[in-house]
């Protein structure tokens, strides 16, 4: 059982007790309460409604399995009282998961979905980057935290022995905790991947991607497109995982390895390029052989509306200063909307004049001309 089960057990029983307790269950507590029937060992599972309501008025820590639950949760309290959210299982609801994940308690059982497997990311995230501002090694750190963005977003399917052989070594990045980004992979369930979009699935007798508007074509005779042999312990990266974290990673990695052959090539003018600096306070850190640098954060959206109120001025305090700021789009979203830049430099009401709104091929072309200048002596 995954540890993001003990977040949809909370969800799913506020949503059942909203309804009185009505059947059916709630999709959320369902899918907890099997895994829970599975991974139970302190007590016997219930037979009988009121026999589970009564095991769940009963202190956590007499029956939940210990390994799988959050630090955040005081496991003292029950997770009902009364035919109601006990006190603790309320405040848990509240602030550890509706307040923290900016999910509305009213919302659609696939969006809490995508909100509670990205939230076991964004624990890893905040974990590391308060250790990067208080540890003796903050270099390790940031190793450790660019090898787990580059593994999920190279490795939309992967295996034990993958996890293995990827975290076996680092400090503060555990082979557990990366493994709960993935699902297992039933035996018989066909596993497709896109090279430009990440793990497929049917609809309709077609493969389908998780972004239609950003990749949509996915007929199996393509050369992008690949069948996944299944293998024992095979598992693929959770939906809301792939959504937010390796899908967005795509275009950045695009962008890092073009502008990684320019700094192999002109390493004299490009002295170096830095991935998600700062444990992710932005995508991209470029330093140039004048001691100016840029930051550089690629945003991927379909619509400048949604994307505009998002954009703010990118984090700029100590290793992390910069002399320009960049926002890179990719320039398909422009081929698909020419006023694109247009309308962001308009609604981006909290970006400063001075943050450049790009494609990612015009930035690409900045870049280029910077390095001659630098290599003309200007």
């Amino acid at each position: 059982m995954r540890s993001n089960e003990f977040d949809n057990l909370i969800l799913g029983l506020a949503e059942f007790v909203r309804r009185d307790g009505r059947y059916p269950y709630p999709e959320l507590l369902r899918h907890a309460l099997n895994k829970l029937a599975l991974e139970l060992t302190a007590v016997t599972y219930p037979r009988t409604l009121t026999g589970l309501l009564a095991l769940l008025e009963k202190p956590v820590k007499t029956w939940y399995p210990g390994r799988l639950l959050p630090k955040e949760f005081d496991s003292d309290f029950g997770l009902l009282y009364e035919w109601g959210l006990s006190e603790e299982a309320s405040r848990y609801l509240y602030e550890e998961l509706l307040e923290k994940t900016k999910l509305s308690e009213f919302a659609t059982t696939l969006t809490k979905q995508i909100a509670i497997e990205n939230f076991q990311f964004q624990r890893i995230l905040e974990r590391l980057q308060e250790l990067y501002n208080n540890d003796s090694d903050p270099e390790r750190i940031q190793q450790e935290y660019v090898l787990l963005r580059l593994f999920l977003i190279e490795n939309p399917y992967t295996t034990p022995a993958q996890l293995r052989k990827a975290f076996s070594t680092t400090r503060h990045i555990s082979i557990q905790e990366v493994g709960e980004l993935y699902d297992e992979c039933e035996e018989n369930e066909p596993c497709w991947n896109c090279d430009r979009c990440g793990p497929l699935f049917k609809k309709y007798g077609k493969l389908r991607g998780i972004k239609p508007s950003a990749c949509n074509d996915h007929r199996q005779n393509l050369p992008f497109i690949r069948q996944i042999t299944w293998k024992q312990g095979l598992r693929r990266l959770k939906f809301g995982i792939h959504l937010r974290i390796c899908l967005p990673g795509i275009p950045e990695m695009r962008l890092f390895k073009a502008l990684e052959e320019l700094q192999n090539k002109y390493s004299d003018q490009l002295c170096a390029i830095h991935l998600y600096p700062g444990i992710d306070r932005y995508d991209l850190q470029l330093r140039f052989c004048d001691q100016s640098t840029w930051a550089v954060d690629i945003k991927d959206y379909r619509s400048p509306y949604n994307l505009a109120p998002k954009l703010t001025p990118l984090f700029g305090e100590g290793d992390l200063r910069y002399n320009e700021s960049f926002y890179v789009i990719p320039i398909q979203r422009l081929q698909q909307r020419e006023d694109y830049i247009e309308i962001l430099r308009e609604q981006a009401t909290k970006l400063p004049s001075s943050t450049h709104l790009l494609s990612d091929a015009v930035f690409e072309e900045r870049v280029i001309h910077k390095i001659e200048q630098l290599r003309e002596g200007k």
